[in-house]
């Protein structure tokens, strides 16, 4: 009976759990006419004009619009055979490219979106079930991350490339840790690539960092240069999203100093540092434009400032009381500092926070399970 009794709270622990994100998603899909099909030839043309008229045509643009609207439109374009360098150039095109397969498939874009948030939780749910082991125990990460509303309004603001982008570099950093034990990194690098072509190349650029600096300190020297020597397939992978350039009589040289613009630009924010660091710990938002005053983000969570501090806890404990820490849990902790000091050099909204905190989740309940739910190893 008392094993009986554990399986039956077991399971109904898992349900309970896999509702949390039934239910947080569930509220914004299930309305009338979310899934309700829109996108035809008269509304790309309606797009078309806001974007003409818009302040990425016009010096004195008559509307103001935002990046939803401007990725519906690229997307639309893209499809039609526009050259990806023509609209929206700042953001790489696969995301929108996506976008534009829903809408040729569904008619809308939030298909696309739904699949893009549950491939989010089973990366989440995949690696916290390599971490903890047990099956139960790992969905806690995922239900506490559905509940986050800077997650959940993905669902509500449609689309926006961060939550296309985010699958990617979440499988990326799962399949990356799987495949050190077989010296080779094929799904590595296509991961790569997916995630430079989604929206923008630095993401990549620093899981790459995380990745050689993994490999070196745990002194797989052999698996590195294998890692430097097998980059060129995430170049490559990065480049066919450029194929519609290419096939306009672009050459290389083109697309390389056109990937130096890009960078260039994305130079542009980094400005007012440690921002990151106001908006984490007080829900202090950095505006970067107008009178550049400080603003209360709407999507800020009280668990924010914990989640943050915990990890740099855990790690300075673990020196101390000896915990144990799983090689995943060192590969996210990486992950962690190189982002944070990414996130710490300029401005940031907190769309650009997607990447970090299903991480701190998963390191968050690691660590409070360490320090109050296990005894200390020897």
């Amino acid at each position: 009976w008392p094993d009986l009794f554990g399986f039956a709270m077991n399971k109904l622990f898992v349900i309970l759990l896999l509702c949390v994100p039934i239910v947080t998603i569930g509220r914004v899909i299930f309305k009338e006419g979310y899934f309700r099909p829109y996108y035809d030839d008269r509304m790309y043309i309606q797009l078309e004009n806001l974007f003409n008229n818009s302040q990425y045509r016009q010096k004195n643009p008559t509307s103001i619009i935002a990046d939803e609207i401007v990725f519906r439109y690229a997307a639309g374009a893209y499809i039609r055979g526009v050259d990806p360098i023509l609209i929206n150039s700042e953001h790489t095109p696969l995301g929108k490219y996506l976008i534009g397969f829903s809408y040729w498939l569904f008619k809308t874009d939030t298909p696309l979106i739904l699949l893009s948030g549950i491939a989010v939780l089973a990366a989440i749910w995949f690696m916290s079930k390599i971490i903890f082991g047990n099956t139960a125990f790992a969905l806690i990460p995922m239900a506490l991350f559905s509940l986050e509303p800077l997650f959940v309004n993905q669902f509500r603001v449609v689309p926006l490339l961060d939550i296309i982008q985010l699958p990617f570099i979440l499988f990326s950093l799962l399949v990356f840790f799987l495949e050190t034990k077989k010296i080779y990194f094929w799904g590595t690098m296509i991961l790569l690539g997916l995630v430079a072509a989604t929206k923008s190349v630095v993401p990549a650029i620093l899981l790459f960092g995380c990745f050689s600096l993994y490999l070196f300190l745990e002194k797989y020297y052999k698996a590195l240069k294998t890692l430097i020597l097998m980059s060129p397939i995430a170049g490559g992978i990065f480049a066919l999203s450029y194929l519609q350039t290419f096939l306009n009589g672009y050459s290389l040289a083109d697309f390389i100093g056109f990937q130096k613009w890009i960078l260039l630009y994305q130079q542009s924010k980094l400005i007012m540092p440690l921002s990151f660091w106001r908006l984490m710990l007080l829900n202090e938002w950095q505006a970067w434009w107008g009178d550049q005053s400080l603003k209360i983000a709407s999507d800020w969570n009280i668990l924010w400032p914990l989640l943050t501090i915990l990890p740099f806890v855990f790690v300075v404990l673990s020196y101390f009381r000896r915990f144990q820490i799983h090689p995943l849990i060192r590969l996210l902790l990486l992950w962690i500092i190189i982002y944070e000091a990414f996130l710490s050099i300029g401005a940031v909204v907190t769309r650009f926070l997607l990447p970090l905190l299903p991480i701190l989740y998963i390191v968050g309940t690691y660590a409070v399970r360490e320090m109050f739910f296990k005894r200390k190893h020897p």
